[in-house]
Formats: structure tokens, sequence, C-alpha cells
């Protein structure tokens, strides 16, 4: 629930923000206020997307060696936190949900709605983005297995994420270089390729290209997954945490 009332103060922020940017302008790149304001209010709705709680539990669980009641028992650590994962994911999205929708009875006149189609689009690509959220949650947590503490390890680099996602200013409006170097990394589908798609921005080639990179990045990150944790494991082991 805190997290729900720091969204919404944050979102009343922005409004102030770019109501001020766009006094005397009606644009700013391609963007009206009405959609940059539906923008950044999907950035606050797409927020438990790109969360980094499960990883903090995970390597705390490394740090402090409960890790090894999991490794006797027939079950898998990582597949139990995958349920886990999802179930936390889940809940929220439904009280985002429900936020979105006062957002649109009370605001209908700056925040955009496409359509159910376009919407159902988009909960498809928040389905696969969770996959990539999981998979850099675990890969933080891994080098807990490596150092002592990865507490400010893992927050510098939720930063960076967060910055490159598009969730303070949307990838478009990036300076050249940053801009596309933001395009071809994963952190894209946590919030700015759902809000394009969202709005309608996306063509069908770059609907199709963003999939063909998305499975690529899947790939790369569960084979450097599996390499840490095996390493990890045995490393684990050998200091007998």
């Amino acid at each position: 629930m805190g997290h729900m009332i720091l969204g919404l103060i944050t979102l009343l922020a922005m409004y102030f923000i770019w109501s001020s940017i766009f006094q005397g302008r009606t644009y700013f790149g391609n963007y009206t206020f009405s959609s940059m304001m539906t923008y950044m209010i999907l950035v606050r709705f797409l927020h438990f997307v790109k969360r980094g709680d499960i990883g903090r539990l995970i390597a705390d669980e490394i740090k402090e060696g409960n890790l090894s009641g999991y490794l006797v028992k027939p079950v898998s650590y990582l597949r139990w936190w995958f349920a886990t994962f999802w179930a936390d994911r889940v809940f929220e999205f439904i009280l985002r949900i429900l936020m979105l929708s006062l957002f649109l009875v009370f605001f209908p006149k700056i925040f955009e709605f496409p359509g159910i189609s376009r919407f159902l689009l988009v909960l498809f690509f928040l389905v696969i983005s969770l996959f990539l959220n999981y998979l850099f949650n675990v890969l933080i947590a891994s080098f807990a297995f490596f150092v002592t503490d990865v507490r400010l390890f893992r927050s510098s680099l939720l930063m960076v994420f967060d910055f490159l996602a598009g969730s303070v200013v949307p990838l478009d409006l990036m300076p050249g270089l940053l801009g596309k170097i933001g395009m071809l990394l994963p952190f894209q589908f946590w919030v700015y390729l759902p809000i394009k798609i969202y709005q309608n921005q996306v063509s069908l080639s770059k609907f199709f290209q963003s999939l063909i990179l998305y499975l690529g990045w899947i790939v790369v990150l569960v084979l450097l997954l599996r390499f840490l944790w095996k390493k990890g494991i045995k490393n684990y082991e050998a200091i007998g945490q």
C-alpha cells in the first residue's frame, strides 16, 4: 500500500512538472500533454513489472545461510521463488488495475484509453517482461555468492535499469546514442515498449523485431544465470555459509 501512495504522490508531482513544460507549446518531441501524462501514468502502473524485491530476498537468504535448508529438500529453490514471484505480481497487478480505473474515471481528458484489443496486447508484453524481471532478480542475487554485501551494487544497478527502461524519460526523447542503446537493451520491455504499444506507436515490423530481440535476451540471460548459479552453489558449499 505504501508503494501505491508513493506512486500517486509521484504522479501528482509529474503532472505539475509536465504542465509547466507544456505551457506555451502543444508538442514536446512527438508528445502532447495528454500522451505524456498517459505515458507517466502507465510508468507508475508498470512499477510492479520492474521491482527488485525478490532479488533482495534471495540475496539475503544466500548471505544468511538459509539457502542450505532448501538444498537438502526435494524442491527446486529457483522454481519455488518463481511461483512466489508470480503470486506476488498477479496480486499487485489487480491492485494497479483498480488504480488505473480510477484515473480513467477522474482524469478522462489527460489519460487515453486505446481500446480492449490493444490493451490485451499490452498485457501479453507485460507477461513476457515479468519473465525478464525474474531473471534479472535472480542474476543480481547470484552475486551474493561471491561478495559480502550486494545491497549497494543491487540498488545502483536497479537505478540504471530503471532509467534505461524509460521510466524517467521516454527512450525516444533521450539524446541520440543513449536512446539507441536503450532500444537494444532488454529493459525497454519493462516500461517503454508496452507503453508505446498502448499508445499505438509500434508498427507490426517493430513488434516482431522486438519479439526476436526479447527471445535473444532470454537465451543470453538463462545461460548466464545457469553459469553463475552453478558456480555460486559450489562456492557456497565450499565456504560453508
